[in-house]
């Protein structure tokens, strides 16, 4: 007879990490095709757990972000995150401008970096450390919430784009892909585990 309340309990606790996880999940497109010789995103989708931040990032080909050793290019991905009080408005050509984090890697990486903006050295304004995961056509790494302070909501863009080992090298033509074309995604927080 005991063990009917607890398992009722354990019901309910399921279905509210349920509901918590499809709450806190968000999907942003972004249009195929908008890229030219880089990567092309399709989507980012966004969670979160209590301790985390997670990104999901699908492209129209995999392996997302390549390298050719040959040719003298390698594929990246960078990304800038802007915790209120938000600064400036991000602009294609000025994307990180306002952004309290910026954060990427490039093709093969398996381990990305993310840092605050400001004064000081590169490494010294590092705030985290992340794994890289790729799947198919998908990319897929988080960041710690404590890394950017604990928000409520924050604001974010990516960018995807082919690095030329010399700026002769790049083909005419040659366009990065922008999510979103202009400004920011705004992604609200969920303080349940997902």
């Amino acid at each position: 007879m005991s063990a009917r309340p607890v398992v009722l309990v354990s019901v309910v606790a399921v279905f509210f990490l349920v509901c918590g996880a499809a709450f806190a999940a968000k999907t942003y497109r972004d249009p195929a095709g908008d890229a030219k010789l880089s990567p092309d995103m399709t989507s980012v989708k966004v969670s979160n757990t209590a301790t985390k931040v997670v990104f999901r990032v699908s492209f129209t080909k995999a392996p997302p972000l390549r390298l050719s050793r040959s040719k003298g290019w390698v594929d990246m991905l960078l990304f800038g995150i802007d915790v209120p009080p938000l600064g400036p408005k991000p602009t294609p050509g000025g994307e990180w401008r306002g952004m309290d984090f910026v954060g990427g890697f490039h093709g093969p990486d398996k381990v990305g970096v993310l840092m605050r903006t400001g004064e000081g050295s590169d490494e010294e304004n590092v705030v985290a450390r992340f794994k890289v995961v790729t799947r198919g056509a998908t990319l897929t790494f988080s960041v710690p919430r404590r890394a950017i302070g604990g928000p409520k909501w924050f604001t974010f863009n990516i960018i995807t784009a082919r690095e030329w080992g010399n700026e002769a090298a790049e083909p005419a033509g040659a366009k990065a892909d922008y999510a979103p074309n202009r400004g920011s995604f705004r992604y609200q927080l969920s303080k349940a585990a997902t």
